[in-house]
């Protein structure tokens, strides 16, 4: 054990108390700090519950393996509330680094007392900055593919040597966090899941780490988090405070059939975006018009679709289409011609290798469709989503991720994102689904944002709402539609601020972009952005 919370052997175990009231309206955790053996029983699994309460009287769960903790399947009505779920041994570790080549090639970072040295891993790597405990400035999050050699030199220390003479501004005496992986074969991602939930409420759960996302629903129906948090967790006397939370996303949203609402959540320092409300785009391979049939690939084993759904059409150029309704669908192997055909449409797609499989849809109207335009489920965006009152940042990306429609982000503060304090995209290059439309973005407060360094491939804004097509060019209007954004305040962050682009019924008023004289960047200088003004605009109708 890492020794960084309560040892947690040393602990009374959760699963007989859960156990013993299997079938109860109302589950009681008494106060207290318990084991979650998920090292020995994997999750928690909670299945079919109906109306049931779970109430974790402010006790805190503490699981023994890097690994999910709570899965809850099929429930309906149900609230968990008052619990805090903590890692022992850790989900990462962190220390300092000691030695740096002259030419730029290696470094090595050695391990602060009290955190992990085994299943250390280097799946993403990030560099603090010592004065601050926050992420540098100007640098980058690294992952496997910038190293050629991951090695252990020392009881505590590590040896990583880059794949080229890359720099992130590190240098001696900063600080980083590297992962840490169960030592069990193929342990289950997240740390809290809901999964073909309806009407579900999560309120006041604390998560202190995650191997993945803190919190993660897929194909939901209106769930509710509210006063949730992900934060770095406390440690013992002695041991220096902790830089990460979890390791990626904080609340994440994944095809939902009606959004989450969230709100007077605080996501903070985790390993990648805050909160995400998301589908899935399927880029089309063939088209067979006799049947009335799309194929499309995909990266993942079971993407959602249901009879009856509404799918989009989105041309390759960028732009909204069709409309049409899922009559049947099956699973589709592709042909390496057909993989390979759309692939070298998207030359800035992610994962290549990994669009092996596909699905066919049959459709009850087949419109003009071409190879490479894409598709996405409509039904499963999570249209409806509410963001309000939260506070998040501090994060190596996005603060707000939304790729959905029929919604609403508010009065929330976003403070030290890397990347966009807030970004409406569909980023087709992740094939993440959802082009947005009728979403009002209003009262938001965004504090010393963008500050990674330089790429130009990055979207680029603040408040951004911006579209890229497969061949990395902005859109004409009709990505997305009905946008409204209004009374938003930009300060400390580089221009430009507020980045618009590829809309049909703009509404862009009353926002303020306070003068700042940083060190300039130029994130998305590939798309023909311009750097001199607040606010960048490209491709608009009122």
């Amino acid at each position: 054990m890492c020794g960084i919370s309560v040892q947690a052997r040393q602990l009374p175990e959760l699963k007989p108390i859960l156990d013993a009231q299997a079938g109860n309206p109302v589950i009681n955790i008494p106060q207290g700090t318990y084991l979650l053996n998920n090292f020995t029983n994997g999750a928690y699994q909670f299945t079919n519950l109906n109306n049931v309460q779970i109430n974790g009287n402010g006790s805190s769960i503490i699981c023994n393996s890097q690994e999910l903790a709570f899965r809850f399947y099929n429930c309906t009505n149900i609230t968990v509330s008052g619990l805090t779920i903590d890692y022992d041994p850790l989900c990462f570790t962190q220390g300092t680094i000691v030695a740096k080549d002259a030419a730029n090639l290696w470094f090595e970072v050695e391990i602060d007392p009290g955190y992990p040295v085994k299943n250390v891993r280097n799946t993403r790597v990030q560099f603090y900055d010592p004065a601050t405990r926050q992420l540098k400035r100007n640098s980058i999050t690294t992952g496997e593919g910038h190293y050629t050699a991951f090695d252990s030199v020392g009881p505590r220390r590590f040896r990583l040597t880059k794949n080229a003479a890359w720099v992130a501004f590190e240098k001696v005496g900063d600080l980083v966090v590297l992962d840490v992986v169960s030592s069990k074969a193929n342990p289950a991602a997240h740390a809290f899941q809901l999964e073909k939930c309806q009407g579900a409420t999560v309120e006041d759960v604390t998560i202190y780490g995650s191997n993945s996302f803190s919190f993660f629903e897929r194909d939901c129906r209106g769930t509710h988090y509210n006063r949730c948090k992900v934060g770095r967790g406390p440690v013992l006397p002695g041991i220096n405070a902790r830089l990460r939370s979890s390791n990626a996303d904080g609340i994440h949203s994944s095809y939902a059939s009606v959004g989450p609402l969230v709100e007077n959540c605080e996501v903070k320092h985790n390993g990648d975006d805050c909160i995400i409300v998301c589908g899935r785009s399927f880029p089309v391979c063939k088209i067979d018009s006799a049947t009335k049939s799309i194929y499309v690939l995909s990266r993942e084993a079971n993407p959602i679709f249901y009879i009856g759904d509404t799918l989009q059409q989105v041309l390759y150029a960028g732009v909204k289409s069709s409309k049409m309704k899922v009559q049947s669908f099956a699973n589709y192997v592709p042909t390496a011609a057909e993989q390979q055909a759309v692939i070298a449409m998207y030359p800035d797609l992610l994962f290549k290798p990994n669009y092996t499989r596909g699905v066919r849809i049959i459709v009850d109207t087949l419109p003009a469709m071409g190879i490479g335009d894409v598709i996405y489920n409509e039904s499963h965006t999570g249209k409806g989503f509410v963001i309000r009152n939260n506070k998040v940042g501090y994060n190596r990306s996005r603060g707000i991720l939304i790729k959905s429609s029929n919604g609403v982000v508010y009065n929330n503060e976003i403070t030290g994102t890397a990347m966009n304090g807030l970004l409406v995209a569909p980023e087709l290059h992740w094939m993440g689904g959802g082009f947005a439309d009728h979403v009002e973005i209003s009262y938001n407060r965004f504090f010393e944002c963008m500050f990674e360094k330089t790429n130009q491939g990055m979207p680029p804004g603040v408040l951004s709402v911006f579209c890229a097509n497969g061949s990395a060019q902005v859109p004409i209007a009709g990505s997305f539609s009905q946008i409204n954004v209004h009374h938003n305040t930009v300060q400390k962050s580089p221009y430009p601020a507020i980045v618009l682009t590829s809309v049909i019924g703009l509404q862009n008023s009353n926002n303020q972009v306070l003068p700042y004289p940083c060190n300039s960047r130029e994130h998305g200088k590939k798309f023909g952005v311009v750097f001199t003004a607040p606010v960048w605009e490209k491709n608009n109708t009122p």
